[in-house]
């Protein structure tokens, strides 16, 4: 404490005016550290305000490379997504060419059971005719066996008739049996025939109608997925769009604690350089190489609370001086302004 030593060392007129002038003119370096501390001030700010501009150009340019690699990767999905698409149309196509083929078969089934049908028809309607022939041929014979039983001129008109029938179509009475029991077995044949080609039909129409159901369950559930991928996509999108909000409300604020910081750092630093300066006997300065920053500042407030201690009991004990003073008697042709020095007491302090 050498100012406060050196105040309180001879309690005498001149030395009061030896310390006021010594305070005026700390009181005047004061002012002009203060103006010069505010031009610097100015350029710290400019410089500050750079610094915020290169940190917000390269967190814009990585959130735009972000950007970029997403919509790449959208892009790749979205390719994934058309060739699987189109491999499902292919697939679609050759099922239903699949499809196609088996109703051209349906159609020339169907055709020829028609044409069978008709053939069918036709035959029955001649098997109808020759049953009629035969049962007259039956009736007739039955008239013949009984004519013959009474007459025996039919065996001769029947052997007649096998004697004049056309290339010897007929060579005995037997071929006009076995050529009825031909017509029998052919009808009996065609009949099979139809049944089995009915039995056929509904075995393919059947197994058509199972394999129209399987597309139909297929092509639901193929939608189902493409509807979950979709909404998958929407969410992704969503949790995106939320971190990317995320990220720059986390810098937001990341800028404004740097910002504060700088600001309570250069204030810092501002009132160690003042209370440097204004000091009489200089402390031993921070040093730069110092890792820790932290380190720093808390020097810088040591010195700052040293020197604040330091005004305090200076301005404490020149209260007391000035009221001890004040009970002296006057001398002649002195002017002591208690409230005046007080003044600028304070203000030094300040």
């Amino acid at each position: 404490m050498a100012s406060s030593a050196f105040i309180t060392a001879v309690p005498n007129q001149a030395v009061n005016k030896s310390n006021k002038r010594e305070y005026q003119d700390e009181i005047n370096e004061l002012e002009a550290l203060v103006s010069g501390v505010t031009q610097r001030s100015q350029s710290t700010l400019l410089l500050k305000k750079k610094k915020e501009m290169r940190e917000v150009s390269e967190a814009l340019a990585f959130m735009k490379q972000q950007y970029l690699e997403r919509m790449k990767a959208c892009d790749e999905n979205h390719l994934t997504f058309e060739r699987r698409q189109m491999d499902m149309k292919e697939q679609v196509i050759k099922f239903e060419k699949f499809i196609q083929e088996n109703d051209a078969k349906r159609q020339r089934a169907e055709m020829r059971a028609k044409d069978e049908r008709r053939k069918g028809e036709a035959k029955t309607e001649e098997i109808r005719l020759l049953k009629l022939e035969l049962k007259e041929a039956e009736i007739e014979r039955e008239k013949l066996q009984d004519e013959l039983n009474r007459l025996n001129r039919y065996k001769e008109y029947l052997d007649d008739t096998v004697e004049k029938a056309p290339d010897n179509e007929l060579e005995q009475i037997e071929d006009i049996l076995n050529r009825l029991k031909t017509l029998e077995d052919a009808n009996l044949d065609l009949q099979y025939q139809v049944e089995g080609n009915d039995k056929n039909m509904d075995d393919i129409r059947n197994e058509l109608q199972v394999f129209r159901l399987e597309m139909q369950n297929q092509v639901l559930v193929q939608n189902s997925q493409v509807h979950k991928y979709q909404n998958e996509l929407e969410r992704l999108k969503a949790m995106s769009k939320l971190g990317r909000d995320d990220e720059e409300a986390r810098q937001v604020r990341d800028n404004d604690v740097n910002r504060e910081t700088g600001q309570i750092i250069m204030a810092i630093r501002n009132l160690y350089t003042r209370c440097t300066n204004t000091q009489k006997s200089k402390k031993k300065p921070f040093h730069n190489n110092w890792v820790n920053n932290a380190k720093k500042l808390d020097w810088c407030l040591s010195v700052i609370r040293d020197r604040l201690v330091d005004l305090n009991d200076v301005k404490e004990q020149f209260k007391e001086k000035l009221v001890k003073e004040t009970e002296l008697p006057p001398i002649p042709g002195a002017k002591v302004s208690v409230g005046g020095v007080g003044g600028e007491k304070s203000k030094g302090s300040g």
